[in-house]
């Protein structure tokens, strides 16, 4: 006997359904708005960290190995085809833990993906910035999506890291939507976009900047698999749901309907999507926002900690825990909860610049390093709920004993304003590219439906002088 065929249709055709006939005149202002703050999040961090190691590694792979294009490789004089410069720009735009996440549960990045992908296949076809924002609002929207279907089991019990496993789905979409693909086309591509998703979080317990890449890795591969389909190539339309799909290759526990209730009519992206003022795994943000707050009121002196415990849930255990006190390279100090507690403890900073020094100094500082190594973590009922946050517990060595708890700043229930927001690409797009482009950049962007043409913003950051 065999099954009787389902009248639903594969989750891959509703999404592919919905993205097609999606137009900006179908999303609320407010959602809008908020994909404009994460694409300006984003396109700073790309921008100003394009000369850290890793974007150059992938600059010179993409320029000894890719194909010429008029893609632009941001920050550079230099031009490739999409996939190339998607690569470089997501590896830039994630290489130093300051890029967009999902919060409230939503363990997700889109931005790192979305983005760069985005406007590299919109760069190629001359389009729009509404045509852009379009395709990004579906691409982010779909990533949140699939990350409350799929986490934390995806990463915690299988350990595959979901900024790639995620974005390249998200990615396929942007692409068929920005190329208008028919619906078919566009149900192969996310079926092939199942085959380019990958990359595990083995960085988070033995380092390894290949994390950096993954972002890159995912929009790249999601610009591959539309135009596969694009060809002629075909991937099988229950890539989700299916036996052998990715829900059951990817996850113990996962729940499809996530990905197909309310297309349309209920925006996840919005409630979920949190941005990130420290550099560091966002895991640890609830923890630094707790701490923030028995500073604001307690005067702590750091010889005067007895004990720090940070109270979390699984995830934050497995992810942050594994490195331990005493980091040897630079992800590993930013995936360190207690290093990162004992940075903020010690210096009050977790910014870029603060893990800048702490590598200078080869992680030595042997006032981080006595804190870092009376840290522990453990599983606190109290954070480890459908919509976690941290607890700080201080030991004083005259008996007190201090708590608090947070949700991290920048995230849905403790955020960061638009005024923020902003001053933040402000200050890392300047101190870069100067000032004027930082305020010319960021009006194109927060205005990006009116930009009739995306080459008026990324020729910008062309710098003919550096390759």
């Amino acid at each position: 006997m065999t099954d009787e065929p389902s009248s639903i249709p594969p989750v891959a055709q509703q999404l592919a359904e919905w993205a097609l006939a999606l137009q900006l005149r179908d999303v609320d202002a407010a959602v809008l708005e908020r994909v404009k703050l994460h694409i300006l999040d984003q396109f700073g961090a790309e921008v100003s960290c394009c000369d850290l190691p890793a974007p150059r590694i992938a600059q010179a792979y993409v320029t000894q190995f890719g194909r010429s294009g008029p893609a632009s490789i941001l920050g550079s004089g230099l031009q490739a085809d999409a996939e190339g410069a998607a690569f470089v720009n997501g590896t830039a735009g994630s290489s130093f833990e300051i890029d967009d996440y999902g919060g409230n549960g939503a363990y997700a990045h889109p931005g790192c993906v979305v983005v760069p992908a985005g406007l590299a296949v919109a760069e190629t076809l001359g389009a729009s910035g509404a045509s852009l924002l379009r395709a990004a609002t579906v691409g982010f929207e779909t990533i949140i999506r699939l990350a409350l279907a799929t986490m934390p089991s995806m990463l915690l019990e299988r350990g595959f890291h979901q900024t790639g496993a995620h974005g390249v789905f998200g990615v396929a979409l942007v692409t068929a939507m920005l190329e208008q693909y028919d619906l078919e086309t566009t149900v192969n591509a996310l079926g092939i976009a199942g085959s380019h998703a990958s990359g595990t979080t083995e960085y988070s317990q033995s380092g390894g900047e290949v994390k950096r890449a993954h972002a890159g890795i995912g929009a790249a591969g999601g610009i591959r698999s539309a135009r596969l389909a694009r060809l002629g190539l075909s991937g099988p339309p229950t890539i989700f749901e299916g036996r052998r799909g990715f829900l059951q290759a990817f996850c113990n526990a996962h729940d499809a309907r996530f990905l197909h209730e309310q297309l349309g009519s209920h925006w996840h992206f919005p409630e979920r999507a949190a941005l990130k003022p420290h550099a560091s795994c966002a895991l640890i943000h609830h923890h630094f926002a707790a701490y923030d707050k028995l500073r604001a009121t307690q005067a702590i002196a750091p010889d005067d900690i007895e004990e720090v415990v940070l109270g979390c849930e699984p995830l934050t255990l497995v992810h942050t825990g594994a490195t331990g006190p005493r980091p040897m390279d630079i992800v590993g100090a930013q995936f360190s909860a207690e290093y990162g507690i004992a940075m903020r403890i010690v210096n009050g900073r977790n910014d870029v610049g603060a893990y800048l020094d702490a590598e200078a100094d080869n992680f030595q500082n042997p006032a981080v390093a006595a804190i870092a190594a009376r840290v522990r973590l453990e599983v606190d009922p109290e954070c480890a709920t459908q919509i976690p946050k941290g607890k700080v517990t201080l030991h004083m060595r005259d008996g007190k004993i201090l708590s608090a708890t947070a949700y991290a700043l920048g995230s849905p229930f403790n955020p960061l304003s638009r005024c923020d927001i902003e001053q933040k690409y402000l200050d890392l797009v300047g101190r870069s590219f100067g000032d004027e482009t930082a305020r010319t950049s960021l009006g194109l962007l927060m205005n990006l439906e009116e930009v009739e043409d995306v080459r008026q913003i990324t020729r910008l950051f062309a710098r003919p002088g550096r390759s």
